[in-house]
């Protein structure tokens, strides 16, 4: 009878150390997916700052091609500037917050000089010239404004850990 009572203990014993070793590694797995969801946003913000870096690059080539008058520099760089906010916008809508709607309003003004710039074969008027200098620059200090605000956003997380 002491042998039986003995393996009792002992058997409940092991089923303790297991319960516990199982509710320490729930709590171990769950730490670790809340890191890897912080990890997943930051490298997703990084992406998004990295991709309204090169669209503020563009857009300043844009304005200086407009400004230089040098207009089929000018209409090749409106088309890559157009489709790739167009994708940035889409992919990194998370990240945009209330920017969001003034980007999807230079997107159209985007269009309205791609139009213009595509209508005019040759060299525009000083008066079109000034109105697409305008819009460019207006683009040009809002996606400064979103890079500038994505990095500092990722800045912090780097430094918060």
């Amino acid at each position: 009878m002491i042998l039986h009572d003995l393996f009792d203990w002992s058997n409940s014993g092991v089923g303790v150390a297991g319960l516990g070793l199982t509710l320490w590694a729930i709590w171990q797995a769950t730490g670790a997916k809340a890191a890897a969801q912080r990890a997943e946003k930051s490298i997703r913000r990084q992406n998004a700052e990295v991709d309204f870096a090169s669209l503020h690059r563009m857009a300043k080539e844009l304005h200086g091609y407009v400004e230089g008058g040098k207009m089929p520099e000018a209409r090749l760089r409106t088309t890559d500037l157009r489709s790739d906010l167009a994708l940035a916008i889409r992919v990194h809508q998370a990240f945009l917050g209330s920017q969001f709607v003034q980007l999807r309003e230079r997107q159209v003004d985007l269009a309205l000089v791609t139009e213009g710039l595509n209508r005019t074969a040759g060299v525009i008027s000083q008066s079109e010239r000034v109105r697409l200098l305008g819009i460019t620059g207006a683009i040009l200090d809002l996606l400064a404004g979103q890079c500038g605000k994505l990095r500092s956003s990722v800045e912090e997380g780097v430094s918060n850990g």
